[in-house]
């Protein structure tokens, strides 16, 4: 599934430079997986393809909600993930 929200980085995640500099906007996910262990346990994660973001815990998603294709590509492209 695809999906948007505005990026909210929590202080418990170690995110890369290149995370941190998404914070306050809009991006564009993909449906991961069910976090197995540490702070966020149980909780989905979500991750940019193209990226070296890697996984997102779903509490650092600002209103998601699953959105098109057409959509979610036009917001990869805006962020310059569009490989």
């Amino acid at each position: 599934m695809f999906y948007e929200a505005i990026f909210q980085p929590s202080k418990k995640m170690n995110y890369t430079t290149e995370a941190k500099k998404l914070a306050g906007k809009k991006i564009a996910v993909q449906d991961g997986w069910i976090i197995e262990d540490g702070p966020f346990k149980g909780q989905n994660c979500f991750y940019i393809p193209n990226s070296t973001v890697g996984w997102i815990p779903q509490c650092d998603l600002i209103g998601l909600k699953p959105i098109s294709l057409v959509k979610w590509k036009e917001i990869e492209k805006t962020l310059g993930f569009d490989n």
